[in-house]
């Protein structure tokens, strides 16, 4: 069918995943001691000493690793989860419940695919359920007989921690499908009316710029470089487009304050250290002192374990007046007093 052919004409096999060593904490700073890809990964596909290495031959390309790494060291190819959500937001306009499936599922019919589900976080998940208009069926009815048959539980406790920890009911959202008997498969019509509304919605998109990617193109491989993860980037706008509530759940889950103490020296290292920009240093008074963004922190650690005076420590949750503006770090309130 032409739908068919349409929608299968869109898809791209995922070959590999790549790693940017620049984006590796270990790599930044070698007395940091972040493990968490190679103790997520059941194949043993990562290796990291004086490189980031991913054994081709040992990845099951799960993306548990994409989904894990606070930094986005591993990269995915094809485009990115901006244009996915996009798409999905234009399906809407023709059919209520678009279905998501799995490049590697054959057997049932859907809307739109993607890597192995193991590559949404937590993160990805908040954006998917802010910025679509209505709920997304997941199709994971293949997911039992895969070699990654394990992200069906994980992705399940994924939506248990984030409704645990905010007040977004994500699971009316984003529905997990185990049985084919279950899921809801609406084909998409492609008359002249469901073109016009399709156009209009994707102008919608557009205009709203909810989903722009501002990324240049170019790949920095750079350690200077700072870079906010795209974890990060999904939070920052899905914050701004919720309701109080939710946000303070957010904000005390999610987001985390820098404290420093009185011995610090202001020698601004652990600016460098950062990799992605949440500290500057501004003009307080007659002072050039420490400013930090909750915004653009990831509580990755190397501004806390590169400081020779242990004067620097991550806090949980903000407590702040404002997480998109910089604020004194010496000066912002503790969340714990």
């Amino acid at each position: 069918m032409l739908a068919e052919r349409i929608i299968a004409g869109g898809f791209t096999a995922a070959k590999s995943i790549s790693a940017d060593r620049s984006r590796c904490l270990r790599m930044r700073f070698s007395g940091n001691s972040c493990s968490l890809c190679t103790a997520q990964c059941r194949t043993g596909a990562i290796k990291i000493d004086e490189d980031v290495h991913i054994l081709a031959n040992n990845c099951s390309e799960c993306m548990v690793c994409v989904s894990e790494c606070p930094s986005d060291c591993f990269e995915t190819p094809g485009p990115d989860f901006y244009s996915l959500i996009g798409r999905l937001r234009n399906i809407q306009a023709s059919v209520r419940l678009p279905v998501l499936g799995c490049k590697a599922s054959t057997g049932v019919a859907c809307h739109e695919k993607t890597f192995c589900f193991g590559f949404l976080s937590e993160e990805h998940l908040i954006a998917l359920a802010v910025f679509l208009k209505d709920a997304l069926q997941i199709d994971m009815t293949e997911c039992g007989d895969c070699k990654n048959g394990f992200i069906l539980e994980a992705l399940g406790e994924r939506i248990e921690s984030v409704e645990a920890k905010t007040a977004i009911k994500i699971s009316d959202r984003i529905k997990l499908v185990h049985n084919k008997a279950d899921l809801v498969f609406q084909e998409m019509p492609y008359d002249r009316r469901g073109f016009f509304k399709a156009l209009r919605n994707t102008t919608f998109t557009k205009a709203a710029g909810l989903f722009d990617n501002y990324d240049s193109g170019e790949k920095v491989l750079s350690y200077s470089a700072k870079k906010l993860p795209l974890k990060r980037e999904l939070l920052n706008r899905a914050l701004r487009a919720l309701p109080e509530k939710p946000q303070r759940s957010l904000l005390e889950n999610y987001y985390y304050m820098v404290d420093v103490d009185e011995d610090c020296d202001n020698c601004f290292s652990c600016i460098g250290m950062c990799p992605t920009g949440a500290l500057k240093i501004e003009n307080s008074g007659d002072k050039r002192e420490l400013f930090f963004s909750s915004s653009l922190c990831n509580a990755c650690g190397l501004c806390e374990s590169f400081c020779k005076k242990r004067s620097v420590r991550i806090e949980k949750g903000f407590c702040g007046e404002n997480p998109f503006k910089f604020g004194n770090a010496k000066k912002e309130v503790s969340c714990t007093g």
